[in-house]
């Protein structure tokens, strides 16, 4: 999947490791879970490049984010934040495998421009790829109660509603496993479900009683952490992450988090 350096915008899939970025939170949070392979339908994208404003699945052309690296569009949305370069860079983050970064630059942008359609629909795209999908079908609806006739936000609403349902249906599926069966790796997967199906409190669940059949699983203490953050609760999550690094103090991704959940704690809820 990503291979991202920034420890705040990063999005890391090593089997144990996963990344959740969403509207609520400006920098990417760390979840220990499961592998999840990022395959991106070019036409998902609505593009910004020198030729045109939006791109549909028949007008498929090379974009300013396809041609020009990451490195380029970076500095290009530094020096001259226009919403063409913030598209550009939102687009290539996506391209490369890194919607978790796309985020917060889209979120900046339709911050002073709330009007902005493309943005809208790559926040979709960003989201759904992210399997956050709840926050992904909000920012196509918003995209539709701006332009109910952008068939772009629409095809991809429909996308961030079959793959929700696809993990309703999964999760429903591993449900099905005999209760004898389930160790704390089966708690941190359904868990980890949960997550990304919005359900915080059934997550934490899941994870609590990981620790429960595992009580030195730090992964189990971190994600708990992560979705007190999803639930805007840092003092919470400070607790969780703190316990997870005693647990294991060579656990980074515990160490990132903690980090953010302290820059957090005295921000208002948004």
């Amino acid at each position: 999947m990503h291979n991202e350096q920034d420890p705040q915008h990063q999005t890391i899939h090593t089997g144990v490791q996963a990344v959740s970025a969403t509207t609520a939170r400006s920098r990417a949070i760390v979840i220990a879970g499961m592998v999840i392979l990022l395959v991106l339908p070019f036409a998902y994208l609505a593009l910004h490049g020198s030729h045109f404003d939006t791109v549909g699945a028949s007008e498929q052309q090379p974009s300013a984010a396809s041609t020009a690296s990451v490195a380029t569009l970076e500095a290009a949305a530094r020096s001259n934040p226009t919403s063409a370069n913030q598209i550009n860079l939102s687009q290539a983050y996506i391209n490369n495998n890194a919607p978790g970064r796309a985020v917060p630059v889209l979120q900046g942008l339709l911050a002073s421009d709330p009007n902005n359609l493309i943005a809208w629909n790559n926040l979709c795209v960003a989201h759904t790829l992210l399997q956050e999908y709840i926050p992904a079908m909000d920012a196509c609806n918003h995209a539709l109660q701006i332009d109910p006739g952008y068939q772009l936000a629409r095809n991809n609403l429909k996308w961030a509603q079959n793959e929700r349902q696809k993990a309703v249906e999964a999760l429903a599926a591993q449900e099905q496993t005999a209760p004898t069966d389930r160790n704390s790796g089966f708690y941190l997967a359904e868990g980890l479900s949960q997550l990304h199906l919005g359900d915080y409190d059934q997550a934490i669940k899941a994870w609590q009683i990981a620790l429960q059949r595992d009580p030195n699983n730090a992964l189990a203490a971190n994600n708990i952490g992560t979705a007190y953050m999803m639930k805007q609760q840092p003092a919470t999550a400070i607790t969780w992450f703190q316990k997870a690094i005693a647990l294991d103090p060579s656990l980074q991704i515990a160490k990132n988090n903690l980090a953010w959940a302290n820059s957090q704690l005295n921000k208002p809820a948004k």
